[in-house]
């Protein structure tokens, strides 16, 4: 009689781990035919990680009252970036936050949102940042005409099926009405946006994959008593017998052990963080397990969620779980309520400027934005692959509904890092169009889109994503068909 033989540690099987839980485990060498592990790195698409902010930054131009606005944003001068030369501007302009990813910065000046407001401008501003669509008519809701670059990279690049990681940090749920709204700027189809994650727990079990035993269906109680479970203990630990036997495999790499570990680390990490917030899962019953769904939009606890968001996209894009992620800071527009100087209100006033000393108020926030996006650069630098760091392997890119707070759709702000394999200049400041503010009031006007406008980074995120058209040639038609097409060739290498 045949010996019963050991379960085959696979990748898959690794995956479905004791007691259901669905590891986020990244590629390993060891799991791939020989002649396709030297090409792992060069086969997987570049990530594209999106976060959006509210409310326009500080630069020069005017105020709804058309009154002059200083420069506080953009670097002092165009070209090569400098760690130097960005700590030097520090002390005027908020990009000087970002100085220590001087190299791995390409931050571009003139891009333009082309459809004037027909309603809410911050509502058309969310609708076409992301989609470069005309946009339909509403007070406070205006809807995008088409998709989002997320959806065009998920059904691309993603495993059949597997939507793109929106997330958003904000005060309002899905289906709000008059003002209370999240502010959309990921479309599904056209006119229909994508239901955002809004809680960061929910979000890891999205990655992870709870999904019962990993092999059938379980009862609702069942699947409680599984979670239940879970929490006590680390993922890690209950995967522990299994990533024993994988580590002592000799055919296993250098470069897979330390990935792996660097994996593990990570989950532990988030897992560590998931603990020490004032989110809880209850434990009753499985329609309670919510987690963070208990409490997604609490005020006081905003800037933990938005950094964890960013941990979780930089986890997914490590774990190859999804090839691109958004984030959306703020609502509709952004009315959190910050404190600066002992002074506290609320961001959408301090835009308006309409409380004392709003303009230095505004651009301590635009510095807060700036450290936020550093922080998901401090995240994924901390990724190294098996052909290197993984920054490298992608791009993170942040950007604002308005250009000020005035509601301009002019000199949109584009801040990215990492080349997505090369694709994408780095360590440069470029101006694109006329890189200018247009004279007099720009409250909700359209911006030039005919050398600079917003669809044609898109199309550069696109190609550096590898996504095509139909006959194989790279994306270069993205957004409203009447738009010029093309990209904007000073980004590329």
């Amino acid at each position: 009689m045949n010996k019963p033989r050991s379960p085959e540690i696979t990748r898959r099987n690794v995956l479905r781990g004791a007691g259901g839980l669905m590891l986020g485990l990244p590629l390993l060498e060891t799991f791939m035919p020989r002649e396709a592990a030297a090409q792992a790195a060069a086969a997987r698409s570049p990530f594209v990680i999106i976060v959006v902010g509210d409310n326009g930054v500080v630069q020069g131009g005017v105020d709804l009252n058309v009154k002059s606005e200083p420069e506080r944003f953009w670097p002092t001068a165009t070209g090569t970036l400098t760690k130097a030369s960005m700590t030097a501007d520090k002390a005027t302009r908020s990009t000087g936050e970002l100085s220590d990813y001087a190299e791995q910065l390409l931050i571009v000046r003139g891009i333009n949102l082309p459809y004037s407001s027909n309603g809410c401008s911050h509502s058309a501003a969310d609708a076409q940042i992301l989609t470069a669509s005309k946009i339909t008519a509403g007070s406070t809701n205006c809807k995008a005409m088409g998709i989002s670059v997320d959806t065009a990279i998920a059904t691309a690049k993603n495993p059949a099926g597997r939507d793109p990681l929106v997330f958003h940090a904000g005060m309002f749920a899905p289906g709000g009405t008059g003002f209370d709204i999240p502010g959309y700027v990921s479309y599904i189809t056209p006119q229909q946006p994508r239901v955002y994650i809004d809680s960061p727990y929910k979000a890891y079990q999205k990655i992870i994959g709870v999904i019962g035993n990993g092999s059938t269906g379980t009862s609702a109680e069942a699947q409680a008593l599984l979670q239940r479970g879970a929490r006590s203990r680390s993922i890690n630990d209950i995967l522990r017998p299994q990533i024993s036997t994988l580590l002592a495999r000799t055919d296993l790499s250098a470069s897979d052990r330390a990935r792996l570990d660097q994996h593990l680390t990570a989950i532990r990490d988030i897992e560590v963080t998931m603990g020490t917030t004032t989110f809880t899962i209850p434990d009753a019953d499985v329609t309670t397990m919510k987690s963070m769904d208990s409490k997604p939009y609490d005020q006081s606890t905003r800037d933990t969620a938005v950094k964890l968001f960013m941990d979780l996209m930089a986890f997914s894009a490590a774990a190859d779980y999804s090839r691109v992620a958004v984030l959306k800071i703020g609502d509709r527009i952004d009315d959190h309520v910050y404190t600066y100087n002992g002074q506290s209100a609320k961001f959408h006033d301090v835009s308006h400027r309409q409380v004392a000393n709003s303009i230095d108020f505004h651009h301590y926030i635009d510095r807060m934005m700036l450290n936020y996006y550093k922080h998901l650069l401090d995240k994924l630098s901390t990724y190294t692959t098996p052909t290197g760091p993984l920054l490298d392997q992608g791009v993170a890119i942040y950007c604002n509904q308005c250009a000020t707070g005035a509601h301009s759709f002019s000199n949109i702000p584009w801040i990215q890092a990492g080349s997505a394999n090369g694709y994408f200049k780095k360590g440069q400041y470029v101006a694109v169009g006329t890189a200018t503010q247009p004279g007099g009031s720009q409250d909700g006007k359209g911006g030039d889109g005919s050398v600079s406008g917003v669809n044609k980074v898109l199309n550069n995120v696109l190609q550096a994503a590898g996504v095509t058209k139909d006959g194989g040639a790279l994306k270069d038609d993205f957004g409203e068909a009447s738009l010029p097409k093309g990209i904007l060739t000073e980004l590329k290498a």
